[in-house]
């Protein structure tokens, strides 16, 4: 992918809507039960093995479910389906998100795929005021005309793809405040912000 992985998925991640909405709760960076075990004090294996029960007890999470089976080759994926406790312990309407959002991956190029695994990864590393700050900044720029977001794509492309000290430069740049209304180029300094080594930027917050 051209500009750096990060980059590229900090366009994803700010552009497209997410692959499977987190349900009850449920947050992508949790711990697999394997991580959990490891990091369970000494002496706490009771505790533990009650916790353990009492997950078994508790519905699955769709969009766990989901992560799991898209690894698999459809064939694994239906036989699963089919067979297995924990997939029918979901609600007939989590069944059918499951199924719906499988056959949207499995159409997927491995491209696309692997696109959406690291924007997964990306928002997982951004702290919990960045995600708040792309949300917003998403909101914003959905509801800019189609003429304006298209402008708006290819000036972020540019951004990201410049150098982090040359950033600044364009942001500035009468080319830029000629083509963007103040809003505009608000929402750019936003997503400049989140942009890997942007953080040294002199018209930002000093406390974020």
């Amino acid at each position: 992918m051209c500009g750096g992985p990060i980059q590229v998925l900090l366009l994803s991640l700010i552009f497209l809507p997410s692959q499977m909405p987190a349900r009850g709760g449920e947050k992508q960076g949790s711990k697999s039960p394997d991580e959990a075990r490891s990091a369970a004090p000494p002496g706490g294996a009771k505790e533990e093995n009650g916790r353990a029960e009492r997950n078994q007890q508790k519905p699955p999470r769709p969009g766990a479910v989901f992560r799991r089976l898209r690894e698999l080759p459809p064939e694994e994926q239906r036989r699963i389906m089919a067979n297995n406790p924990q997939f029918q312990r979901l609600s007939p309407e989590d069944q059918q998100l499951v199924r719906q959002r499988l056959r949207e991956w499995n159409a997927k190029t491995p491209q696309e795929k692997e696109t959406i695994r690291d924007r997964e990864e990306i928002l997982q590393s951004l702290s919990p005021n960045q995600r708040q700050n792309a949300r917003t900044l998403f909101f914003e720029y959905r509801e800019l005309p189609p003429g304006r977001r298209q402008a708006m794509k290819v000036a972020f492309r540019h951004l990201r793809d410049l150098p982090p000290d040359q950033r600044r430069g364009f942001l500035d740049s009468q080319r830029v405040r000629e083509q963007f209304s103040p809003h505009e180029r608000e929402i750019l300094e936003g997503l400049n912000k989140l942009l890997p080594n942007s953080g040294s930027d002199p018209h930002g917050d000093p406390n974020e």
